[in-house]
Parts: structure tokens; C-alpha cells; sequence
């Protein structure tokens, strides 16, 4: 196989790895969205007709037009927030995975990893060495 397959079948497979994480991205923010609609829109829709549901003393679509779906709109983002974390780290690696092959297939050492690359295991030492390396870089 010459150089010119292999540089095509691993942009190829970053495509593909691109491809997985924004379908993710995607569906979960679809989903998120739907399920932000039907708290924030159905109850006051419905609302002559759940009058009789209450929650905390109030009728369900007074509670969820005052403060539910909001309560619930913050839960969502947190939920985001936390799943869309995960996909990324599951993009870092798959991208990861494929740079060593590619390496590994070119026959180049397995040196340590470039720093812009290697994931961040603690954000507060992470942070604090890149503050230090930016203030030496600008001084």
C-alpha cells in the first residue's frame, strides 16, 4: 500500500470518527430540546384540564409555568453539560486511538504525546502550569 492509500484511509477514518461525535451531539441536543418543549409548552396547553393536579399545593400548570420547567430547563443543561463532556473525551480518544495507529503504521517512534494532545487529567494543575508557561511567554 503506498504512503498516498494510507494518508487517504486515515483522514478517511478522522471523518468518520468527526462524523460519530456530531451525530451524538446532535441527537442528544435534539432530545434535551424535545423534552424542554413538552415541560415548558404541553402543561400550559393542557391547562384547564390538569387545573386539578396539584404540586407543592399549586395547580400543575400554574407550578410548571412559575418554576417547574425552569427547574427542569437547569437540569437539562446540566445534564448537557455532563453527557456532551463524555462524548468529547469519547472523540479525544478514538482520535488519540488513531494517531498511534497512524504512527505506529509509519513506523515512527512512540515518543511522548504533544501536550496539545494528551488529555487533561486535573484542571486545576493543568491550568495552573499553562498559566505559569503563558505569563513566562508574555513577559
Amino acid at each position: 500500500m503506498s504512503s498516498a492509500e494510507i494518508d487517504i484511509d486515515w483522514h478517511g477514518e478522522a471523518a468518520a470518527i468527526a462524523a460519530r461525535h456530531w451525530r451524538r451531539t446532535l441527537w442528544l441536543v435534539a432530545v434535551l430540546m424535545a423534552i424542554g418543549f413538552v415541560v415548558t409548552f404541553v402543561p400550559q396547553f393542557w391547562a384547564r384540564e390538569w387545573a386539578s393536579v396539584r404540586i407543592a399545593g399549586w395547580p400543575l400548570p400554574f407550578y410548571m409555568g412559575a418554576q417547574g420547567s425552569i427547574l427542569i430547563d437547569i437540569g437539562l443543561i446540566a445534564f448537557y453539560a455532563l453527557m456532551q463532556r463524555r462524548n468529547d473525551a469519547r472523540y479525544r480518544d478514538a482520535l488519540m486511538r488513531l494517531r498511534q495507529e497512524r504512527r505506529k503504521s509509519l513506523g515512527l517512534a512512540d515518543d511522548a504525546l504533544d501536550p496539545a494532545m494528551a488529555p487533561a487529567t486535573s484542571r486545576s494543575a493543568g491550568s495552573a502550569s499553562s498559566r505559569a508557561a503563558s505569563a513566562q511567554t508574555y513577559r
